[in-house]
C-alpha cells in the first residue's frame, strides 16, 4: 500500500503475526486507516474473509470504516470479498434472530425510537404506581423519567440483577421505585413482545449464561476479530465478543484515556486488565503518534493525563509539522471575542465551544445570542429557553409583568396560557397534568371558572395552589420597580423553588444541574444595567432570533455540545468553557471527589482538549470560582515554549524551569533529534512529584501541596490578599475545600523528593 506512508508504529501493528492485540491507539492516530490496512494484508495473506469480522461502536463508525475499506479494495492481490463489518447492535440482532431459530428466545418486534422506549417507560411507571397507591406524576417528570431510562440502560449493560445494580448505585430514596418498575417495564415488553437496542446484546446474553453449551454452538466460525473502540465497552459486550472469538486471534484497539461512558457501563479496567484475562497471550502495541494537532497541545493533554493512574505509561506525539495555538482566560464573552477573531481569518473553518454539563451552556449561549452569532445544538431541548426553570422564572416574570396594576392578560393568547401552565408547574404544586390542563382551560374562560376548579382539587393541592396564586398578585404589584435579579431571588424565595428542586429531583445530578442553571441566569441578570421588563423583552428577542437560527441550521454554524456528545469528533476551533472547580471536575456542591471520579473526569478533559485541531481555547467561567485544578495541571506556558523550540530551526533551546522535567525530556527524545534542552524541575509544581516529605513553610503559592495538623494534605488552589495576611484556597485530600486564614493556619509545604 505505497499509497500510504504508515509510521513504525502502524506498521507493526498492520503486519502482527500470532497471538491476541492490544492496540492503545492515542487521538488522531489514524487507527481507523491502520485498521483498513491491516485487514487488507489479512486478505492479502489469504485469510477468507468469512473467517473475519470487524467490530465497529457505533453506525457512523461503521459506515466511514465500510467505506475507507470499499476505497481501499484495489489493493487487494486476487479478487476477494471483503469482511463483515458490524456495529455490537447489528451483531446482537444477528444473535437474536439465531437464538429465536433454535427456540431459545421468543419472537419479538424491535422498536427503534425514542419515543416508544419513553412510552413503556410511562406504562411501566403508572402500572406500578397503581399497584402501590401512589401518584405517578413525579416520576413522569423530564428529569425522572430519564433517571430511570439511564438505569435501566445501566442494568442491560451487564450481567447484574436490578437489585444489585440498585444497591451499588446507591439509589437515592426518590428512585427507590426504579427496581420494581424495570420489572414491570420487563413484563409489559413480554405481553406486547417488544424489545428495544439494549435488549439486542441483553436477551441473548441471558440464555449464554443460563445454557453454557450455547457459547460453544456460537463459537468457532472466526479465524480474525478486530474491535475498534475498545476502551468504550460493557460487560455483555465483553462477554458476547468471549463468545464469538473461541479461537479467533482478537485485536483490541481504543485509548483508557478516552473511557468516558462509565455511565453505560464502561471502564478503564475492560482494556487495562480485562483483555489479558480473557484472552491469554497478548501483544501491545502502541499509536502513540497524532495526525491531528502539534506538539503545544499534545504536551498540554500529556501533562494533564499524566496525573491519571488507571492508564498506561503512555505519551501522545504530534508527528506533523504544524502549530496548534492554545489560549486561556475567563468568560463567555472573552470566549465569543476569540472565536470571531479566529472566524475572520478562517471564514471556512468549523468550530464547536464544548460544556461539561449543559447548565454551564447556558452563559455561552446568551452570550452569543446578545452578539447574533449563530450557533448549533444537537436537540432543541439543550436550547436554554426550553430549558424548564428557565422558561418557569421567565414565565413568571411575563405574567407579573401583565398582571401590573392598569394592565390585564388575555389569556385566550397561547403565549399567556403556556406562561400560565409554567406557573402551575415550576416549582412543582404535585398537580397531576390533567389537573394543570384543566385549570389552564378554567384560567381561559374567567375567574369564576378558575374559583370553581379550584374547588374541586383535594385540599392541599388547593391551598398550595391559592398561594401560588397570591403570590403572583404580590409580584404583579412588585415587578416594575424590581431589578431582573431581585425579581428572580423574590420569586425563588416565596416559591422555596431551590429546596423544592432538591427534594424532588429525579437524582442528585439532575437537582445539581436545575440549580445551575438558576444560578447562571441569575448571574446573567446580575449584569443587566436595565428595569425587569426591557430586560425579559431582551431575552425574547434572543430567543426568537435563537429559535430561527436553529430551524435553520448551517454547517458553517459553531457547534454547541457537551464533552460526551464530541466524543470521536474534531473541529479546527474548539473552545472548552466553564473550567472551575466544581463545573469541570464536576462535583456536588464542592464535595470531594473519589480518586476514580477525579481520573474519570480527568479523562473527559483529555478529550476535550483532544477534539482541536488548529486553535484551543481554554475558558473559566465568569465569577464561577476557583479555577479548575486541570488547568494546573495543563502547565500551558510550559507546553508552549517547548513545542515553539521544537518547531524552530534553532539548533539550540535555552534552558527552562518547568514543572513536569522527566515527561518534557522523554517527550522531546521521542520527536526530535536535537540537543536535549536543560529542563529543571519547578518547586511550585511539587504535586507532581511522589513521596513527599515535610519542609517549614515560605511563601507558598497556587499549585503547592501543603500540610495542616488538623485537615492534613491538600493542595493550595488559590489566594488573596499580601503575605503574611493572606486568605487561602485549599483543596484537602479528606477534608474537602477550605479558606484559610495564613498567619494563623500554621501551614506546612510538601517538597518532592
Amino acid at each position: 500500500m505505497s499509497w500510504i506512508r504508515f509510521t513504525p508504529e502502524q506498521q507493526a501493528v498492520i503486519h502482527h503475526q500470532k497471538g491476541h492485540a492490544r492496540v492503545r491507539a492515542v487521538a488522531g492516530s489514524g487507527k481507523t486507516t491502520t485498521l483498513v490496512a491491516r485487514v487488507i494484508h489479512l486478505l492479502n495473506q489469504g485469510v477468507a474473509a468469512k473467517r473475519l469480522l470487524v467490530v465497529m461502536y457505533n453506525r457512523a463508525a461503521k459506515e466511514d470504516f465500510t467505506a475507507k475499506l470499499q476505497a481501499r479494495a484495489v489493493d487487494l492481490q486476487s479478487a476477494s470479498p471483503l469482511p463483515d463489518v458490524r456495529t455490537f447492535h447489528s451483531l446482537g440482532h444477528r444473535l437474536t434472530s439465531s437464538l429465536v431459530r433454535w427456540g431459545l428466545l421468543s419472537q419479538r418486534r424491535l422498536h427503534q425510537e425514542e419515543w416508544m422506549q419513553d412510552s413503556f417507560s410511562r406504562q411501566a411507571l403508572k402500572r406500578l404506581a397503581e399497584n402501590l397507591g401512589e401518584d405517578p406524576q413525579p416520576w413522569l417528570e423530564e428529569d425522572a423519567l430519564d433517571a430511570f431510562k439511564s438505569f435501566c440502560t445501566l442494568v442491560k449493560s451487564g450481567l447484574k440483577p436490578p437489585e444489585e445494580v440498585a444497591e451499588n448505585l446507591g439509589l437515592p430514596s426518590t428512585q427507590s421505585h426504579f427496581v420494581q418498575a424495570f420489572s414491570e417495564q420487563e413484563t409489559l415488553l413480554v405481553e406486547q413482545q417488544v424489545m428495544f437496542f439494549d435488549d439486542l446484546l441483553w436477551r441473548p446474553l441471558q440464555v449464554i449464561q443460563e445454557q453454557p453449551e450455547v457459547r460453544q454452538r456460537l463459537s468457532g466460525f472466526l479465524d480474525y476479530l478486530v474491535v475498534d473502540e475498545y476502551q468504550d465497552i460493557n460487560e455483555v459486550q465483553q462477554e458476547l465478543l468471549v463468545t464469538l472469538a473461541g479461537q479467533a486471534q482478537v485485536m483490541a484497539v481504543g485509548d483508557v484515556d478516552q473511557c468516558i461512558y462509565e455511565w453505560r457501563g464502561a471502564r478503564p479496567d475492560y482494556m487495562l486488565h480485562r483483555f489479558h484475562r480473557d484472552f491469554q497471550g497478548v501483544m501491545d502495541y502502541p499509536l502513540s503518534g497524532t495526525f491531528r494537532f502539534g506538539h503545544s497541545l499534545a504536551l498540554t493533554a500529556n501533562q494533564v493525563i499524566q496525573h491519571n493512574r488507571e492508564r498506561p505509561p503512555q505519551l501522545t506525539l504530534a508527528v506533523k509539522p504544524q502549530a496548534t495555538a492554545i489560549e486561556q482566560g475567563q468568560g463567555a464573552t472573552w470566549l465569543l471575542s476569540s472565536l470571531q477573531g479566529w472566524q475572520q481569518q478562517h471564514p471556512q473553518g468549523s468550530a464547536a465551544v464544548l460544556v461539561r454539563s449543559w447548565s454551564q451552556s447556558l452563559a455561552v449561549q446568551l452570550e452569543f445570542l446578545k452578539a447574533h452569532q449563530p450557533f448549533q445544538l444537537a436537540r432543541q431541548q439543550h436550547f436554554i429557553f426550553n430549558r424548564p426553570q428557565i422558561k418557569g422564572l421567565l414565565a413568571y416574570a411575563r405574567l407579573a409583568l401583565n398582571s401590573a396594576p392598569g394592565r390585564k392578560i388575555n389569556f385566550q393568547h397561547p403565549a399567556a396560557q403556556a406562561d400560565f401552565y409554567q406557573l402551575l408547574s415550576f416549582p412543582t404544586l404535585y398537580l397531576t397534568d390533567p389537573e394543570r390542563q384543566a385549570l389552564v382551560q378554567a384560567r381561559m374562560q374567567g375567574q369564576a371558572h378558575l374559583e370553581a376548579s379550584l374547588d374541586r382539587l383535594p385540599p392541599a393541592k388547593r391551598q398550595r395552589l391559592v398561594k401560588r396564586l397570591k403570590l403572583l398578585q404580590k409580584l404583579a404589584t412588585r415587578a416594575r420597580n424590581l431589578q431582573p435579579q431581585a425579581f428572580l431571588d423574590l420569586v425563588l424565595t416565596e416559591t422555596d423553588a431551590l429546596e423544592q428542586l432538591k427534594k424532588t429531583a429525579a437524582s442528585k445530578e439532575s437537582g445539581d444541574e436545575a440549580l445551575r442553571l438558576i444560578e447562571g441566569l441569575r448571574r446573567y441578570a446580575r449584569q443587566s444595567k436595565t428595569g425587569l421588563g426591557e430586560w425579559i423583552q431582551e431575552l425574547e428577542v434572543a430567543q426568537q432570533e435563537g429559535s430561527a437560527s436553529l430551524a435553520h441550521q448551517q454547517a458553517t454554524q459553531v457547534e454547541i455540545l457537551t464533552v460526551h456528545a464530541a466524543k470521536g469528533l474534531e473541529w479546527d476551533w474548539v473552545g472548552v468553557y466553564g473550567l472551575n472547580e466544581g463545573d469541570f471536575p464536576y462535583t456536588s456542591g464542592f464535595s470531594r471527589l473519589t480518586p476514580a471520579e477525579e481520573e474519570a473526569e480527568r479523562r473527559l478533559f483529555y478529550v476535550a482538549v483532544t477534539r482541536a485541531r488548529q486553535h484551543l481555547v481554554l475558558a473559566e467561567g465568569e465569577g464561577s470560582g476557583q479555577r479548575s485544578r486541570f488547568l494546573q495541571e495543563a502547565q500551558i506556558q510550559d507546553a508552549l515554549f517547548v513545542a515553539e523550540h521544537l518547531d524552530s530551526e534553532a539548533t539550540s533551546t535555552p534552558s527552562r524551569s518547568v514543572a513536569y522535567p522527566k515527561l518534557l525530556q522523554n517527550y522531546w527524545q521521542q520527536v526530535s533529534k536535537k540537543v536535549l534542552p536543560e529542563f529543571t524541575w519547578r518547586q511550585e509544581e511539587s504535586q507532581s512529584a511522589p513521596a513527599p516529605a515535610r519542609v517549614q513553610s515560605g511563601v507558598i503559592g497556587p499549585g503547592d501541596r501543603v500540610s495542616h495538623q488538623q485537615f492534613g494534605e491538600g493542595q493550595l488552589l488559590r489566594v488573596e490578599g499580601d503575605y503574611p495576611c493572606r486568605l487561602l484556597d485549599i483543596r484537602f485530600d479528606q477534608a474537602g475545600l477550605k479558606r484559610l486564614k495564613e498567619e494563623v493556619a500554621n501551614l506546612q509545604r510538601l517538597q518532592g523528593a
